[in-house]
């Protein structure tokens, strides 16, 4: 697909994409987000789009796009209601393990993340900044942060569930 094709279709579609984007979403900066990234994965290759249905492929594509954000938004939130339970648990009962379990936490997002993930993960978790927020800190866009967010998720996740230990 050329790039004459594709801002065809983004002057055709761009408004219906970005209205159901927002009636999904609530939330403008994230609709746009998604509505790009639509044209970015067409534009770089990354999607081929068939020709006989465009508009139905664009739509599928931001509702898909919508509710992959909506799933990283619920794990962001879990994940933020344990630490918060934990910080919680950790004021009200200092106990050692849990204060063990606490920085072993925070070892590993030190020593396994990337330079990235981790500043993504603190600035949202310790500092309690919006995605929002730490997309503007960073000079990145919200989906990059939710990105992030979801592969940090993922690793903590993955390595605490294989050695067993509850955070």
């Amino acid at each position: 697909m050329t790039r004459k094709d594709v801002e065809s279709l983004f002057k055709t579609h761009y408004m219906q994409m970005y209205h159901l984007a927002l009636t999904l979403l609530f939330d403008e900066a994230e609709s746009k987000d998604v509505v790009s990234e639509v044209f970015a994965s067409l534009l770089s290759g990354r999607t081929v789009m068939r020709a006989d249905n465009a508009k139905a492929f664009l739509m599928a594509s931001v509702r898909h796009g919508c509710l992959n954000v909506l799933q990283h938004k619920r794990v962001q939130e879990r994940f933020a209601r344990l630490l918060i339970e934990d910080s919680d648990t950790l004021a009200s009962d200092d106990t050692a393990e849990q204060q063990m379990q606490m920085e072993e936490l925070m070892r590993y997002v030190r020593d396994n993340l990337s330079p990235m993930e981790q500043n993504v993960f603190r600035l949202r978790y310790q500092r309690e900044m919006t995605c929002q927020e730490v997309a503007e800190a960073l000079n990145v866009s919200r989906q990059t942060v939710h990105t992030h967010l979801k592969q940090s998720v993922e690793k903590i996740r993955t390595y605490f569930n294989s050695n067993s230990k509850v955070i």
